[in-house]
């Protein structure tokens, strides 16, 4: 009974060895790396492996790298050595930089530029690497240009949200050769506070001169001119190129205008996609007495008109 024990333990440690082989960083073009004889410490040497992959050593020349494990590489240095030079059975290699998998990050990140890794780790940690986010960063909308076999893909990621929910290690792989690209966020508004949208109630308001004023339900992907129609629309006064959004970013809000007028006529400004808990303040056009409407200036002119009227008349009986 001991030995299929003996037996299926020994399968899983082998299993799990060449789980970890298969894993090894496989070494690349640009890799910058470090060849020890101890044999012959004359012999020691930095190299980059060029472009066509090979590494080029004293004694034996071009030395194929790319694709190897530094142990296959040291292997095969030795192998190519030894016939050389008797005294040569042992070579250590180490990678001093990794310079093979690589992503570019763009846009709102501290430190914009290429990163080079050993395994090239999640999106959120990428991001990270590239020193986090600028003031303006926008973690909802990032782009992924894919290098590689899939050059030119591009993918949309809201980063923020996976922060939100715990699920980062979802988000789309990176791999060598991709671009990052983190936007600034809409009309410049700083970045919020992340660990706050979670806890944001399920509304957005609406408010000032518009049908039905008042709270409405939060739905995704929602535009300002959108929230003013779920709201009844604009009234008859409703100054619609004086709008504006009050955005919560953490303790405190940012406010904003936003010339509807415009926007429905060219399509500008920028669309700006309302959060939990934004705020829609719709004004009244102001007239020339301090903001009374025409209605109001109407009435107004006709009590005065009765009254001069009245008084007239009275004062003809005098």
């Amino acid at each position: 009974m001991k030995r299929p024990i003996v037996g299926a333990l020994l399968a899983l440690v082998l299993i799990s060895c060449a789980a970890v082989g298969a894993a090894e960083y496989k070494i690349g073009p640009g890799d910058l790396l470090q060849i020890n004889f101890w044999q012959d410490p004359t012999l020691n040497t930095a190299v980059r492996v060029a472009l066509d992959g090979s590494i080029t050593l004293d004694i034996v020349g071009a030395v194929d790298a790319t694709g190897r494990t530094t142990q296959e590489l040291q292997n095969e240095i030795v192998r190519q050595m030894s016939r050389l030079n008797k005294r040569i059975s042992q070579a250590v290699v180490r990678v001093t930089e990794y310079n093979y998998q690589y992503v570019f990050v763009s846009g709102q990140v501290q430190h914009p530029g290429k990163l080079t890794f050993e395994e090239i780790p999640d999106l959120w940690a990428v991001i990270n690497e590239a020193g986090g986010l600028s003031q303006f960063g926008d973690l909802s909308r990032v782009t992924i240009v894919r290098g590689g076999a899939d050059a030119g893909k591009v993918e949309i990621v809201d980063v923020s949200a996976a922060i939100a929910s715990g699920n980062t290690k979802n988000l789309p792989k990176i791999r060598r050769g991709d671009t990052v690209d983190i936007p600034r966020t809409p009309v410049g508004f700083p970045a919020g506070n992340l660990a706050k949208n979670q806890e944001r109630k399920n509304l957005i308001y609406v408010v000032g001169a518009v049908g039905t004023p008042g709270p409405v339900e939060f739905q995704e992907n929602v535009d300002v001119l959108e929230a003013v129609a779920l709201a009844g629309g604009p009234v008859e006064n409703a100054d619609m190129r004086k709008v504006r959004i009050i955005s919560k970013d953490g303790f405190y809000g940012q406010t904003m205008k936003v010339d509807l007028e415009k926007y429905t006529e060219s399509g500008h400004p920028a669309r700006y996609t309302l959060n939990k808990e934004d705020v829609v303040i719709m004004p009244r056009k102001r007239g020339f007495l301090g903001g009374l409407n025409i209605g109001t200036i109407a009435t107004a002119v006709g009590v005065i008109s009765t009254s001069v009227l009245l008084y007239t008349q009275l004062d003809n009986n005098d």
